[in-house]
């Protein structure tokens, strides 16, 4: 684990219960220990890594010998951590769930904004396809920093009727975050966000992962490891459920009515 963070240890609990063979867990603290922790992993005689977070991924992609799964790692092609032996589970709720339950609850939807750093292929390319089924049009906008977002979303704004806000904290700070929940709110622009803590600062939707998914996906993968040569499969493999919640507030104040067939997602912040 890169720290004992809760979306790092609840997916590590969640593995340990459903993991019928031995588990040694390392939990990675200050940089100074990370080399140490290498060598003892490096030695160990357990052929299978689980790398949970970006600090282990990293540590982990220095390894031999090994077959390693990573997970809550939201950037990895970025870090170039995809090998023949070492693949991921995407650390993103599946948008295409989303995207259908924000249709269904503003049939009028045409026009979404996303804005990213740079290489996200692989989830643009899962973005685009759920657009394009739910007959919306999709603007992306690559940025290098939060101030650029920001300004990215101020320019987009005006052509776009919502916006769907990646977790992408290579370009967003706690500071944006709120600037463009602000924004939104005041702009009347619908926000599909990464986590209900943000429909509290004016998101309509929200979408987020669970532990018991991630886990099932890094054990389908492991499965799958010990049976090839490396790690066989698609760079990164999806999730498979999603949880989402549809801020009361918020559609009140933009006029929509929540249909009946999404009255167990309303969520009041």
């Amino acid at each position: 684990m890169s720290d004992d963070s809760p979306a790092f240890v609840g997916v590590q609990r969640e593995i340990g219960k459903k993991f019928p063979q031995r588990v040694v867990t390392y939990t990675l603290g200050d940089a100074s220990t990370y080399s140490t922790v290498q060598k003892k992993i490096q030695s160990s005689d357990l052929p299978m890594i689980v790398a949970i977070g970006l600090p282990a991924a990293r540590l982990a992609r220095g390894l031999s010998g090994k077959k390693v799964v990573f997970c809550q790692v939201f950037n990895y092609e970025d870090e170039d951590l995809v090998t023949s032996w070492m693949k991921g589970v995407s650390a993103t709720a599946p948008v295409r769930e989303q995207f259908r339950v924000w249709k269904s609850l503003y049939p009028k939807l045409t026009s979404v904004g996303v804005i990213t750093g740079k290489n996200l292929h692989g989830l643009m390319k899962e973005v685009q396809a759920a657009a394009r089924e739910n007959q919306i049009r999709l603007d992306h906008v690559e940025v290098r920093s939060d101030k650029e977002m920001i300004y990215a979303y101020k320019q987009l704004s005006p052509k776009i009727q919502g916006l769907w806000l990646a977790p992408d904290n290579r370009v967003l700070s706690n500071d944006v975050i709120r600037d463009i929940m602000a924004h939104s709110v005041k702009e009347g622009k619908q926000v599909a966000v990464f986590g209900r803590e943000l429909l509290g600062l004016g998101g309509l939707i929200s979408a987020e992962t669970s532990y018991a998914d991630i886990a099932e996906q890094v054990l389908a993968r492991i499965r799958q490891a010990q049976e090839a040569s490396g790690v066989p499969g698609a760079p990164v493999i999806p999730l498979t459920r999603t949880i989402i919640k549809i801020n009361t507030v918020m559609a009140k104040r933009l006029n929509l009515k929540i249909p009946g067939t999404l009255r167990g997602m309303a969520y009041a912040p």
